[in-house]
């Protein structure tokens, strides 16, 4: 009876520790997830010269944002070789297949939405989450149409509206499309180690109004507002094209700790 005791004292001992280390053994970080867009008004450049789209003027810039996901580098400890977010079947909506309540190396590495956002009015992070240590070689940016019959953004994936020489216009497009994104310096990836910190997705759409004539869109139907879109009937088709192109080149990704 003694030994057998003593064996329990031992297993409970054992379990004791073996609970501690699994608990320690993944360390916890707490990320907000950031949306922004760099965007200028032309009013406040004066003096300076401004060329193309002088005359525009944005006043929203909406997305609707399917899934955030974050890629382990290959040669990072936590990777289990399932990092290419083909599985979501287990996933929570926040990333965490093992519904642990933790987002870590076990679980897939993503973040489901969707999420609405006007970027260019955006003052809340778009979610927080905790994050295991690691290497993160990039974060894929997933836009999709929203699929909300009650949104002004339903069948919408991006949306621009604003001014061209003070009549209305909007941009939309319901365009799929995965934004792989890395930093500007291709041997940088995203390090998480025992700190907390901003991830900000940034698109630059002063980098966009350079690239597109927008000042060249028409109101072809004479309705009162340029209508830039796949199927629009004043004729800026071709532009609309030349603007989902260039916002995925205008995206960036930054990183900020606390």
């Amino acid at each position: 009876m003694k030994k057998f005791r003593k064996l329990l004292v031992i297993i409970g001992i054992f379990l004791l520790l073996s609970s501690c280390t699994s608990d320690n053994s993944i360390s916890k970080n707490t990320m907000k997830v950031i949306a922004k867009a760099t965007y200028t008004n032309p009013a406040s450049k004066k003096g300076v010269e401004v060329g193309m789209n002088s005359n525009v003027v944005l006043t929203s810039f909406k997305i609707n944002l399917k899934e955030i996901e974050f890629k382990l580098a290959e040669s990072d400890g936590n990777d289990d070789g399932n990092d290419d977010g083909d599985d979501d079947s287990n996933d929570n909506g926040n990333g965490d297949n093992d519904n642990d309540g933790d987002y870590d190396g076990d679980d897939e590495v993503g973040l489901n939405g969707p999420w609405e956002l006007d970027l260019l009015n955006q003052n809340e992070p778009v979610t927080t989450v905790t994050i295991a240590n690691g290497t993160y070689e990039e974060v894929e940016f997933k836009l999709n149409k929203s699929l909300v019959s009650t949104s002004p953004m339903f069948n919408r994936t991006v949306e621009i509206r604003g001014t061209i020489d003070g009549t209305p216009f909007v941009y939309w497009h319901n365009f799929e499309t995965d934004f792989e994104i890395d930093y500007e310096d291709a041997n940088q990836n995203l390090v998480v180690n025992n700190n907390s910190f901003d991830l900000i997705f940034n698109i630059n759409l002063d980098q966009v109004l350079s690239a597109v004539d927008l000042s060249s869109a028409v109101d072809g139907n004479g309705n009162g507002i340029i209508e830039i879109n796949p199927n629009d009937t004043d004729g800026n088709n071709a532009l609309a094209q030349q603007i989902n192109d260039h916002i995925e080149d205008a995206t960036e990704m930054e990183d900020d700790d606390d």
